[in-house]
């Protein structure tokens, strides 16, 4: 219309639908509906900023490449020197690598077998040669967690040995003729500085091709595996004739963050390789490759040496049930059966900054173990389950809750030593988190799976446990405390401080026991350092002690941190009246609060508590005895600041242990 600019173009989507595998993945999750209309995100070239992106701010790009026999390989891109600026863009369509490859690199390999396929003219590689040529990158900047996902074919390889510097069979430009790009989520990347590192010395520690019936991985393979925090994934889609013309084959390429250790290793069978699938767009573009072609390809790279990991092979994705019997409690997964894999060491031209952290995903949950993994089998206590029976209100957001334990009749009894930790899932009370696909104020709500831990703080020693008592904080935006204490907001603030029946069902599964953090039969030498709720411990320790009598004799010097110095001494009273004259105890409570407790009724010939206004200071640490064990738990800054210390004045490191904070 005359006086007004021309509108906005819409966007040409750069596929035509989602392919079969894909709409298979979303039905199976539920989220069909939701992405119906959401592929024409998918763009048939590159917008301007991403070309930008990929040619001026990245220092190596994972692309996908098919071998011989039609398994997909994540490689790795990067010019000879680490540096950004390897990447040319001469249009929308196009992308033009600077590569340097290493011996074992699987783009290598593809581009050798190409050149000879291929024409200087541009007229593209031969038809019987078009899969093998397919091909698929992300960027990701690392120091942003930005990062773009771009497929299509590579149409020209050419060999540069000529340039200075090059090497014959090393380096390659090659031309890429993108039909599909895309912004990609930031979620789940973890943050690192890299710097070039261009004086590398690529050394081929394992090659195996195709590995035989019953082959497992070496172990340092494994290791490498199971201590990454990142994963490349490549990933193919083979069209068949009925499906060519509207869902043509093409590649893929993706990336997996989390908690270092999210990534397992079956160890039945040493090879199958198994990765988590967290929230993410609902788009399942990976998955469905997955899904319709049954092979992957995953690349980990250390960003600390250089070594660059790479495995291919069968996969599938399981959701549901088949899931939860591999991993223990999350119900969508991805397994690698691995046919084969390379290990070059020092191989990228890229290193993490000496000095750098890396700034984990606030949106990674925690590491989930394997069914068959020791640690998944710790403590396990599937035969029971825990009833909500009361609970009192020590203030705004502190409670002792009590549960009741529910058993089977054949179940084996559930036994917690005094100081461990009990795992609960609310998941059938709770239900699931609600869909989002972002949330910046709570990204732990993202993954939720209502699985938490906390330390009990009763006593049950030697015997079978029939009930725990929890004394918990309620967390700010905690789904599951928030839950609980919404129940204690609806009785009358008058019945503060005693036994509150709940009438709610409030029943979770018990997951299992965990922790080392106990006390033990032998005579007891110890510091105990607790930092608030850190308490908790501590008081089952103090009720064991209680109950145990004269039979036991120790020296325990207990110094707590806290701001509510009145109910802390009241959780411990009962205890520190019934423990017996064998055992000397000397608690320092440690407060900023401005508050004057009566502690004369403590305090006996064998029990002595000390207020102290501020926090724990240096000079504390000295009267300790290098003798004593030390046992700490609190926050992380508390627990920090007393190992510190507790080493500046010469306490050794093996004396000094620390509970996991709960």
């Amino acid at each position: 219309m005359p006086g007004f600019p021309n509108p906005t173009p819409t966007p040409i989507p750069g596929i035509k639908g989602w392919h079969p595998g894909e709409t298979a993945i979303q039905t199976k999750l539920g989220f069909s509906t939701a992405v119906s209309s959401k592929w024409t995100a998918v763009e048939p070239q590159l917008r301007e900023q991403h070309r930008i992106f990929h040619t001026s701010n990245l220092s190596f790009i994972p692309m996908t490449v098919i071998d011989k026999d039609g398994r997909p390989w994540a490689g790795i891109a990067a010019g000879r020197d680490g540096r950004v600026g390897f990447v040319r863009g001469p249009d929308l369509k196009t992308l033009v690598f600077g590569v340097r490859v290493w011996k074992g690199e699987p783009l290598g390999c593809v581009l050798r077998d190409l050149t000879s396929s291929t024409t200087n003219s541009g007229n593209g590689v031969e038809m019987e040669k078009r899969e093998r040529a397919l091909t698929a990158g992300l960027g990701i900047e690392f120091s942003t967690r930005r990062r773009n996902k771009f497929a299509g074919i590579i149409r020209d390889v050419v060999p540069n040995s000529d340039e200075a510097g090059g090497k014959e069979g090393l380096d390659y430009v090659l031309e890429v003729d993108v039909n599909e790009a895309v912004g990609n989520c930031p979620k789940y990347i973890n943050t690192r500085h890299l710097d070039p590192h261009p004086r590398t010395n690529p050394q081929l520690a394992y090659q195996v091709q195709l590995m035989a019936p019953g082959e497992r991985l070496p172990d340092d393979v494994v290791q490498m595996i199971t201590t990454a925090d990142t994963v490349f994934i490549g990933s193919i889609y083979k069209s068949t004739p009925a499906t060519a013309t509207e869902f043509p084959s093409h590649a893929g390429m993706n990336a997996r963050g989390g908690l270092p250790g999210f990534i397992r290793v079956r160890p039945s069978d040493g090879r199958s390789v198994v990765i988590p699938d967290y929230s993410g767009n609902r788009f399942m573009s990976s998955l469905g490759n997955i899904e319709a072609s049954g092979l992957a390809g995953f690349t980990i790279v250390s960003f600390t040496t250089g070594d660059v990991l790479y495995l291919t092979g069968r996969a599938k994705v399981l959701i549901g049930p088949p899931a939860m019997e591999i991993m223990s409690r999350h119900a969508s997964i991805t397994v690698l059966e691995t046919t084969g894999y390379t290990l070059v060491r020092d191989a990228l031209p890229v290193r993490q900054r000496p000095g750098s952290d890396v700034g984990r995903s606030p949106y990674s949950p925690k590491v989930k173990y394997l069914v068959e993994e020791a640690e998944a089998q710790s403590g396990s206590s599937n035969n029971h389950k825990a009833e909500l029976e009361s609970a009192v209100q020590l203030s705004d957001d502190l409670a002792v809750f009590k549960f009741k334990v529910l058993s089977k009749d054949s179940g084996s009894p559930l036994r917690i030593r005094p100081g461990q930790a009990i795992v609960l899932d609310f998941m059938d009370w709770l239900g699931p988190p609600e869909y989002q696909h972002m949330a910046g104020s709570a990204p732990g709500s993202i993954n939720d799976d209502r699985v938490r831990t906390w330390t009990v703080s009763s006593a049950h020693e030697n015997q079978n446990t029939t009930c725990f008592e929890l004394t918990m904080r309620e967390m700010k935006g905690g789904a599951v405390t928030g839950a609980l204490f919404d129940i204690l907001r609806r009785k009358p603030a008058s019945a503060w401080g005693r036994p509150i029946p709940i009438s709610d069902a409030v029943i979770s599964d018990i997951v299992g026991v965990s922790g080392d953090f106990c006390l033990t039969d032998d005579k007891i030498n110890v510091l105990w350092v607790a930092g608030g709720i850190g308490i908790t411990p501590f008081l089952a320790m103090l009720d064991a002690l209680a109950a145990r009598g004269r039979g036991h004799s120790g020296d325990i010097q207990f110094a707590l941190a806290t701001r509510e110095p009145a109910i802390m001494l009241d959780l411990m009273g009962r205890s520190l009246k019934n423990i017996p004259t064998t055992i000397r105890i000397n608690i320092d409570i440690f407060t900023r609060c401005q508050i004057h407790l009566d502690t004369e009724e403590f305090n006996t010939e064998s029990t002595r508590i000390s207020i102290h206004e501020g926090r724990i200071g240096p000079g504390y640490w000295k009267t300790v005895s290098m003798d004593k064990d030390v046992l700490i738990c609190g926050p992380d800054g508390f627990g920090n600041s007393a190992v510190e210390n507790l080493r500046a004045v010469g306490v050794p490191n093996e004396k000094i242990h620390r509970e996991g904070f709960y």
